[in-house]
């Protein structure tokens, strides 16, 4: 491994570092924390010549069909998990995902709708440029000579993705890692295009965000 490309392998697993860890902090709300990472991002990329379409994040790429095909995925994956894989999850013992933080919303449609849209248009996209678009992409870049380099970067992501969402509990982070590996399977399916994935977590948040409100979790 070269210096320079030595240097960048440190720098890029400080910047994940950094990228999983400071939003558990509670510096700041959720909305300011995404902002500021995004920021971020998008200077660390300059340093290197870079930008967001180097991660997959090209306007560009959005369409009618990513909006329609992801979404319905979503939709769809959404009421598997809801109907299948979460009770199967409590048959076997586990404890359902630990929501509270979002009871707030319950029966308060006003509360429902400020975050859905929170949530759609900053850190919905935040989550997927950061995971399935940066982290992805700098691991995939530090396992490069490796003919298996998308299935290992994937699976790093997605143990990385989990454990992010450590607070919602074992079941849930069961959940999360199982969603996260069919995200990276889409991903690669669309060619990369974060378009189809940030619509398909859109529906997926809007369908669990929605059960929570009507207090069926």
């Amino acid at each position: 491994m070269t210096a320079n490309k030595s240097k960048r392998f440190l720098f890029d697993v400080m910047m994940i570092i950094v990228l999983v860890i400071f939003p558990h902090l509670g510096l700041m709300p959720m909305y300011a924390f995404a902002i500021l990472l995004l920021l971020l991002i998008g200077g660390y990329l300059r340093l290197y010549k870079e930008g967001f379409s180097d991660i997959g994040f090209r306007f560009r790429d959005i369409s009618f069909r990513s909006f329609w095909l992801g979404g319905s995925i979503g939709l769809g994956f959404a009421m598997l998990m809801y109907w299948l894989l979460g009770p199967l999850l409590t048959w076997l013992g586990f404890a359902p995902a630990n929501v509270s933080d979002f009871y707030y919303i319950r029966h308060n449609a006003i509360q429902l709708f400020v975050l859905l849209a929170i949530a759609s248009f900053l850190v919905i996209p935040f989550e997927e440029i950061v995971y399935r678009g940066f982290i992805f992409t700098r691991i995939r870049a530090m396992t490069d000579d490796s003919k298996y380099s998308f299935a290992i970067s994937g699976l790093i992501t997605s143990i990385i993705f989990t454990l992010y969402h450590y607070q919602e509990g074992a079941g849930a982070m069961i959940s999360i890692f199982i969603g996260a590996n069919f995200v990276i399977w889409l991903y690669k399916i669309v060619k990369g295009n974060l378009w189809y994935l940030i619509f398909f977590h859109i529906v997926y948040d809007i369908f669990m965000l929605t059960a929570i409100y009507l207090g069926y979790m």
